[in-house]
């Protein structure tokens, strides 16, 4: 943990200000505190620096995310490879924002992973970029980009988020969150908590799974996972998801790409989605099967139901998308907003 952040967080209980106490430095890392406390000048809770990363995850956090967290937490400490087509997948799901965008913002990253994403809006000149996950995912988070100096990992809840805010002013230039409100119970109260974090003027984006064209995943996939494969242990999924990942990496590779010219391409299923995933190797195809059996919920939405989110939050500039015809993203910047305060995704 770099000694900076302390000045973004607070206690995700009373958001009161959070001081360091008995800080260790990490002797592989010279900038980072290994362990140590963060104690709260409100309500007086204590919250642990463990192996880098401070652990800020309030009280009561309701039994589905933490069983979500433990699924996707085992799914990230497994697979962990940092795939160079991480960063085309990244600029896709972010369209249209691009690599300027982040230039000089503090950044968090809601939902973070291994860190995947974060690791390019660092690269791209954020000012700080925070990577936030609920789950045992900061272990390899901080592993991965940790010791970028304009990188920090948390652990906390999106619910309640451990970060300094008011009523009329967040701590972050701009949030983005992918792949995983609508793992939440309650997605919209999510993104509001998202929204709340933000400086005036800043921008959040979102990406969720679409209920258009996805009659496949909610007829078929979408109940094995809610009776059988979400209520296993993470550790015994891939008895399932292995031989899955089989077929469907054959499927991929030798019945959507060779069509995809052809007029039959448009008849199939599920088409652009499943052809964008042609060009990643059988382990990312696999870690994909594994992360639609693993969790305890999903949702998926229709583009009404997302855009009153954006909507319901008085934002501006809203701009939703397809991408690949089957998930939705979405971009809003929250007031105050003037004509000056306008900028470009470019």
């Amino acid at each position: 943990m770099k000694l900076r952040i302390v000045d973004l967080l607070a206690c995700p209980t009373c958001l009161a200000r959070v001081e360091l106490r008995g800080g260790e430095m990490d002797p592989g890392r010279p900038s980072e505190i290994a362990t140590g406390e963060l104690l709260c000048h409100g309500c007086v809770t204590t919250y642990q620096i463990l192996r880098g990363v401070p652990r800020m995850v309030p009280p009561g956090v309701p039994a589905v995310e933490e069983r979500t967290a433990a699924a996707f937490g085992w799914q990230w400490q497994e697979f962990v490879e940092m795939h160079q087509l991480y960063e085309a997948q990244f600029l896709d799901w972010i369209c249209p924002i691009e690599p300027s965008f982040f230039r000089d913002k503090i950044v968090l990253d809601a939902g973070s992973g291994i860190g995947r994403h974060a690791h390019y809006a660092a690269q791209y000149g954020a000012c700080d970029v925070v990577a936030m996950d609920l789950s045992a995912a900061v272990e390899t988070a901080y592993a991965n980009i940790g010791a970028a100096p304009n990188v920090h990992v948390v652990q906390g809840d999106i619910n309640r988020p451990p970060f300094k805010r008011s009523d009329a002013d967040g701590t972050f230039d701009f949030v983005y969150t992918i792949g995983v409100l609508h793992h939440l119970p309650d997605p919209e109260a999510g993104f509001q908590s998202l929204v709340c974090l933000l400086r005036p003027g800043g921008a959040i984006f979102a990406w969720v799974y679409g209920r258009e064209n996805n009659g496949v995943v909610l007829n078929v996939i979408d109940p094995v996972r809610r009776a059988v494969t979400s209520r296993l242990p993470p550790s015994a999924l891939p008895v399932f998801a292995w031989p899955l990942s089989v077929v469907f990496h054959g499927v991929v590779n030798f019945v959507y790409k060779p069509v995809r010219s052809t007029r039959l391409f448009g008849f199939l299923p599920l088409h652009d989605y499943m052809y964008s995933l042609s060009a990643f190797n059988f382990r990312q195809n696999y870690n994909i099967v594994y992360d639609h059996l693993v969790a305890p919920l999903a949702f998926y939405l229709r583009r009404e139901e997302f855009e009153g989110w954006f909507r319901r939050k008085n934002l501006h500039d809203v701009r939703i998308s397809w991408r690949n015809k089957n998930s939705w993203r979405g971009f809003g910047r929250v007031t105050p907003y003037s004509d000056a305060s306008k900028s470009s995704l470019k």
